[in-house]
């Protein structure tokens, strides 16, 4: 109950067209389509989408649908077409989806491999997860520290894949990477960021794409 308080709390975030989003979105969005390809060919879920950080620059691409549990996070999502629901229950038929992704949510539950079952039932090929690297010093130390942020503590690369295989679905791609966290990089340390936005053992967040079992 206290993770759905936390995320309908009214609090300030930044917009999605943000400088400091758009640098923490563009490297994984980069590396998906270097896996997958131009995205304008699929269609796409983004489970847990918030306020939009992903959701923004999917549209562009591809068409999307945003889902998440928060009424309020839906009501500032700037995508077009916005699903209330739970990620342990998705409300949509199997393989309504070649993609369902999902960032930073799996973190938040009780039972991520719940969720993980679910995306893979909707989606037709892929998967794609990307969660905090608890490997990282400085993000360790915040899920220690706050309480909303605790589950990051078990979320490594080795995680990730445990999950998949689970799931009885195929790891095809997986990298960890970033530097920047959206909304609290100061915007000056944009250029310095940028050239550490890399692939790095030691970056922000672990990111794995997955082929559904079928694929």
């Amino acid at each position: 109950m206290f993770q759905k308080d936390y995320w309908e709390l009214k609090r300030s975030r930044r917009s999605p067209g943000h400088k400091v989003i758009e640098a923490f979105i563009k490297p994984k969005i980069e590396f998906i389509e270097n896996k997958l390809g131009n995205l304008s060919q699929y269609k796409l879920l983004d489970v847990g989408c918030g306020n939009g950080f992903f959701t923004y620059y999917f549209h562009k691409k591809s068409f999307t649908v945003g889902m998440d549990f928060s009424q309020y996070m839906l009501s500032i999502n700037p995508c077009p077409i916005k699903v209330h629901g739970s990620a342990l229950k998705l409300p949509f038929k199997d393989k309504s989806f070649d993609i369902v992704f999902c960032s930073n949510l799996l973190h938040h539950l009780q039972d991520p491999f719940v969720a993980m079952m679910e995306m893979a039932r909707v989606s037709k090929s892929y998967v794609i997860l990307s969660e905090p690297n608890r490997n990282n010093p400085l993000m360790f130390m915040f899920c220690f520290l706050k309480r909303e942020e605790r589950g990051g503590l078990k979320f490594s690369r080795n995680y990730l894949r445990h999950l998949a295989l689970q799931a009885q679905c195929r790891v095809i791609g997986e990298v960890t990477l970033g530097m920047i966290l959206p909304n609290v990089t100061p915007i000056f340390l944009l250029p310095f960021l940028n050239v550490l936005n890399q692939p790095n053992p030691l970056g922000f967040f672990n990111l794995i794409i997955v082929a559904v079992s079928d694929s």
